[in-house]
């Protein structure tokens, strides 16, 4: 078990370090920097929609009906020339669709087509946008981080290799990384998270969650009640929730291959290497679901 999740942790780190930052610059290279801005006037309550087929991508809040826009662009090549025929190469388009503001990135070559990842690795992207704070936000970006800050909305998204991080969000979220670590904090009243392989943290939940990973340790705070109800798994890791004392649910945990701890008053059974626990917590209500593949499973009070 130890071994796996050192593996899985490993394999996290190689997928953020090539496939989300790309390589540094060799000896002998240039780098071109260039940075684009734009500015929309909107209402609250819009969506920002970002479609990118790869670079980092960071959402933060303004006071103004307004989102600002902000994409940052190094090229990185053998000689000056080569590197802004690369920046020229990438095209954008940023527009506005009613109340919905919406960001297109590609790396196409003279021809546009569809250049490899191979060269686009070696064209960094840095997306930045601010937005009211209430406006939805749904991305979509095929390798890259996406960072999401003090938004209250609808969240949706994914990517294809890259971390997700949501801090002091309020709203809905319906998340997925192909592989990469997910955190998410806030009054968050729905949750569906899932990554094929890496870590989910979820703090302060005020609702019902659903969330799921191949290979990793999942981990979860429900600090409200929940009118639904929510399921947490993982393939090969260990899945821990921390219950507030004044929700009830009726729980039903499994680690096929592993251990399970209760800090409430349910037995844990099982022979061998199978434990479970399952019944009412608190009075009972909406069922709770907790499983493991190959990993340990725990209740606590929080």
């Amino acid at each position: 078990m130890a071994s796996l999740l050192r593996m899985t942790r490993a394999m996290s780190l190689v997928l953020a370090l090539l496939l989300i930052t790309g390589t540094a610059a060799r000896a002998g290279e240039v780098q071109v920097r260039d940075v684009v801005k734009k500015a929309f006037d909107v209402r609250p309550g819009g969506t920002l929609v970002v479609d990118m087929d790869h670079g980092n991508v960071e959402v933060l809040t303004t006071r103004e009906d307004r989102v600002l826009i902000e994409l940052e662009r190094i090229a990185q090549a053998d000689n000056r020339e080569q590197a802004q025929r690369m920046i020229d190469q990438h095209v954008y388009d940023f527009r506005q669709v009613g109340n919905d503001v919406r960001i297109r990135s590609r790396y196409e070559d003279e021809k546009g087509i569809m250049r490899r990842w191979r060269n686009q690795s070696r064209i960094k992207l840095r997306l930045t946008v601010r937005v009211p704070e209430r406006y939805n936000v749904d991305f979509s970006s095929g390798a890259g981080n996406v960072e999401i800050y003090a938004v209250e909305g609808r969240i949706e998204g994914r990517t294809g290799a890259g971390n997700i991080e949501l801090d002091d969000v309020r709203g809905t979220i319906d998340i997925t990384s192909g592989a990469g670590n997910i955190e998410v904090g806030g009054d968050v009243s729905w949750a569906k998270v899932h990554t094929g392989a890496g870590n989910i943290e979820l703090f302060n939940l005020t609702g019902a969650v659903e969330a799921n990973t191949g290979a990793g340790n999942v981990t979860a705070e429900i600090m409200r009640q929940p009118t639904r109800a929510s399921s947490l798994s993982s393939g090969a890791g260990n899945v821990t929730v921390h219950l507030a004392r004044s929700v009830g649910v009726y729980v039903d945990a499994t680690a096929a291959l592993g251990s399970a701890e209760c800090e409430y008053d349910l037995k844990v059974e099982g022979k061998w290497l199978k434990k479970s626990f399952a019944g009412e917590v608190n009075g009972g209500g909406p069922e709770l679901r907790i499983h493991a593949g190959v990993g340990n499973v725990a209740l606590l009070r929080d």
